[in-house]
């Protein structure tokens, strides 16, 4: 499965939730390898670096549907990487 995919099936699942609990703000929870968790906008998911850590996660996690989207880096690293993509200093160059 590619990250395409499986990002489509993180915004069928996340538009599944806002219809039935109206309260969604268009973001998604990831998880990082300790387990830290993090909320991203949706547009995110679109961003040629987040692709990158889908298709970790696929690799190292597999595509289960149930419970929770976790990537495989440290907490650090995750951190940057929202930061980066926070403050549109991420390029596609930069891959």
């Amino acid at each position: 499965m590619s990250s395409n995919r499986l990002s489509e099936l993180i915004m069928r699942k996340w538009h599944v939730i806002a219809r039935t609990k109206r309260r969604s703000k268009g973001h998604f929870v990831v998880y990082s390898k300790g387990g830290k968790r993090f909320v991203v906008p949706l547009k995110y998911l679109d961003h040629p670096i987040f692709q990158v850590l889908l298709e970790m996660a696929e690799e190292e996690f597999g595509t289960n549907g149930d419970g929770p989207l976790m990537v495989p880096c440290e907490e650090e690293l995750m951190e940057h990487v929202v930061s980066l993509l926070r403050n549109h200093t991420i390029h596609v160059s930069f891959l």
